[in-house]
This record gives C-alpha cells, sequence and structure tokens, in this order.
C-alpha cells in the first residue's frame, strides 16, 4: 500500500493551461495573408517550439502562394520554411 506521502505527492502541482480559440479570432498559420503579423496562439509540435515559435511569439508572413508546398515566415532574425502540414496545426492570432 503507497503511503499517505506517495499519494498526494503531485497534488499540488500546477496544470497547464490549455488556450482555446474563441471563433472567427484564431486562424491556422497556412491561412495568414502575406505581410501579416502574427501571435502565436497554439502549438503542439516540439520541433517548431525549439525554433521560436513558442506561445506568444510575434511572426511576420513573408510568403505564402497557394500553389506552393511550403510557406515562410519570420520570427524574430530569422527565416523559416515551414511544411503546411505543419502550419496547419499551428494557431495564430492576427495582430496587423
Amino acid at each position: 500500500m503507497p503511503s499517505r506521502h506517495n499519494r498526494f505527492r503531485f497534488r499540488h502541482r500546477r496544470k497547464h493551461k490549455t488556450f482555446i480559440c474563441e471563433p472567427g479570432k484564431c486562424v491556422t498559420l497556412d491561412q495568414l495573408p502575406e505581410r501579416c503579423r502574427a501571435t502565436v496562439f497554439q502549438n503542439n509540435n516540439l520541433t517548431t517550439i525549439e525554433r521560436g515559435l513558442y506561445l506568444g511569439a510575434q511572426i511576420t508572413m513573408l510568403r505564402n502562394n497557394d500553389d506552393e508546398p511550403n510557406i515562410i515566415i519570420a520570427v524574430g532574425d530569422a527565416r523559416y520554411a515551414l511544411d503546411r502540414r505543419i502550419a496547419r496545426t499551428i494557431k495564430v492570432r492576427i495582430t496587423e
């Protein structure tokens, strides 16, 4: 039988908030128009988080042509080409 200390050991840990976009306020990254600025609102992809696309990061869409398989975004001083399948999983809130 587990001791009382072990049973309640993780009880007081903070849970991460999961943000849910209200309808009409957020779009996926692949829907963002060119030369538009946005803030990352939801991202569960670890590789893009490591590149700087964490929650609250300011991004700018540089190229988003529907006939191309990739989009090009700016995060700070860096420029990244992202696959559209990955961009569909990232939600952003348009700031300008």
